[in-house]
């Protein structure tokens, strides 16, 4: 009798392909069954490696200080750290002969210092370090020369006034500049980093500012021929003009162009320094010590006489609080 035939055509590769996997699995029980050996255990899965430690989250800035902070730190330094010029005559400006820093603003310095039991540490600043200087917390206050100006105050906190002053012109006697009209296409000196420009275009449009480091420099290039004129506040024309040797040579020219407020420059956020500073210069008000300081440096007695109608902002209750 003939054979059955293996199955043909597409059955035919499954059961070619299951018959080598049904012998495998006849020899693995025939190897462990009967009296023969156990087959020896499967090895244990390996451990699963440790993740990898986390990176710590980096580390967020210092915190600003809180309120009455930054009058903690002038107590434990013992020192009012007050940013002044040394260049401007008669409000901050270095002694020849000493080779200290003096004029009105430090005198200011020294009577705040003094309310707050410390002693005052004078930095010298410029118009363009003065702010980095403050925002580091390399200096408490800015006392020199600093006017109010709504543009500055993204930046820092004010006090109130300390003292007013207005921006002029400075040119030679004689000058055809007498007042901002004179100034189309002229070129006229400035320090940088301040709002004298912006002043003297708004007044006169066709006027060239040319930006100077300090007032000094802007009166060396007055001097040279370079400029025909420079602005700044009155008082510091004033004493641009009486420390020449040649006073006379030097007009200050027409009315103001602006009112410059000036005020001490304080860190924002810290209400605590704040109030204290304006407190201090109410009582340096009410008790006259403020006009002392005033006449030392634009008494009548002084070259750079400066009289003055001014009163500072005093608010109820300065003269009682303790």
């Amino acid at each position: 009798m003939a054979l059955p035939r293996a199955p043909r055509g597409p059955r035919a590769a499954p059961l070619a392909l299951l018959a080598p996997i049904a012998l495998l699995a006849l020899l693995a029980l025939a190897g462990c069954g009967g009296d023969a050996p156990p087959c020896p255990p499967c090895p244990e899965p390996a451990p699963c490696p440790e993740p990898a430690p986390c990176p710590e989250p980096a580390l967020a800035p210092a915190p600003r200080p809180a309120p009455g902070g930054r009058l903690e730190a002038i107590a434990r330094r013992g020192a009012l750290r007050c940013g002044v010029r040394d260049t401007v005559i008669p409000f901050s400006f270095t002694d020849e002969q000493t080779g200290q820093i003096i004029g009105f603003e430090p005198d200011l310095c020294r009577a705040l210092a003094q309310d707050l039991g410390v002693r005052a540490e004078l930095v010298p600043v410029t118009p363009s370090t003065r702010l980095p200087l403050l925002l580091a917390g390399d200096i408490d206050c800015i006392a020199a020369t600093l006017t109010h100006h709504h543009g500055r105050e993204a930046d820092l906190d004010f006090s109130i006034t300390y003292f007013m002053d207005g921006q002029k012109l400075l040119a030679r006697t004689g000058s055809p500049v007498r007042s901002p009209t004179d100034l189309a296409a002229r070129r006229v000196g400035v320090v940088e980093d301040s709002f004298a420009a912006q002043a003297l275009r708004e007044a006169q449009p066709e006027c060239r500012p040319v930006p100077f480091p300090g007032h000094a420099e802007a009166f060396l290039a007055l001097k040279r021929g370079q400029v025909d004129a420079i602005s700044a506040d009155a008082t510091i024309l004033l004493g641009l003009k009486n420390s020449d040797q040649d006073p006379a040579a030097w007009a200050i020219a027409g009315d103001y162009i602006t009112d410059e407020p000036f005020a001490l420059g304080l860190p924002q956020n810290d209400s605590a320094l704040r109030d204290r500073v304006n407190l201090v210069l109410q009582r340096l008000w009410l008790s006259g010590e403020y006009m002392k300081l005033y006449n030392r440096w634009f008494g009548p007695h002084t070259k750079y006489y400066l009289p003055t109608s001014w009163r500072m902002e005093v608010w109820p209750g300065a003269a009682d609080k303790p």
